[in-house]
């Protein structure tokens, strides 16, 4: 998908991505690769990544039980990602997500919590990775991993630069091992949809 130009400063674009519903995914997203690719220096990779992860709980389907009651927290793990975790939490801040406020954690990546929903591999916690994905499999929860082939390690996306813009891959097969559903909203704006084991 071709990025948009944003019609103002890179940052308040950026600030406005943020503010937008989930049902804007695809215009989100744009607009805040699009502020990226034009002024890194204004909007870090890791305020980046830290708004995808924001959003992608949105357009995911997890098992019934994956959630104790219908006002429980979307948990977000970070291992090795300490900059974005600092991010997230600042933007999960006061805000709702499938009605559900939104918790960070920091991740030792020697240890997975068993209650997250969402699970970030860092490039620090590169070495822990293929461990951390089977554990959090079997825990149904969204690996999503910002690693070289982070799909062929397991994940369910993975972070990729593309023409200077951060953009992400999907894996289904990765997704139904996980016991999670991928939106087809989702699945539109990824640059690659892995849709077989290879």
């Amino acid at each position: 998908m071709s990025g948009k130009t944003p019609p103002t400063g890179a940052a308040r674009n950026f600030a406005t991505c943020l503010m937008r519903s989930v049902g804007g995914f695809a215009v989100a997203i744009t607009l805040v690769s699009a502020a990226h690719a034009q002024a890194p220096a204004q909007v870090s990779e890791e305020a980046v990544e830290a708004a995808y992860l924001h959003k992608f709980p949105g357009f995911v389907e997890w098992p019934a039980e994956a959630f104790k009651t219908p006002t429980s927290p979307i948990v977000i793990g970070l291992a090795g990602a300490p900059r974005v975790l600092d991010e997230l939490t600042k933007l999960a801040r006061g805000r709702l997500v499938l009605n559900r406020p939104v918790e960070t954690r920091a991740v030792d990546p020697k240890e997975l919590p068993p209650d997250l929903h969402v699970l970030f591999i860092g490039k620090v916690a590169a070495t822990d990775a293929r461990r951390l994905i089977a554990e959090a499999r079997r825990a149904h929860m969204l690996v999503v991993t910002d690693l070289p082939e982070g799909l062929n390690a397991g994940g369910v996306l993975d972070f990729v630069r593309i023409d200077g813009r951060l953009r992400f891959e999907a894996s289904l097969p990765a997704a139904n091992r996980t016991g999670v559903k991928l939106s087809s909203k989702l699945l539109s704006v990824a640059s690659k949809v892995v849709e077989e084991t290879p």
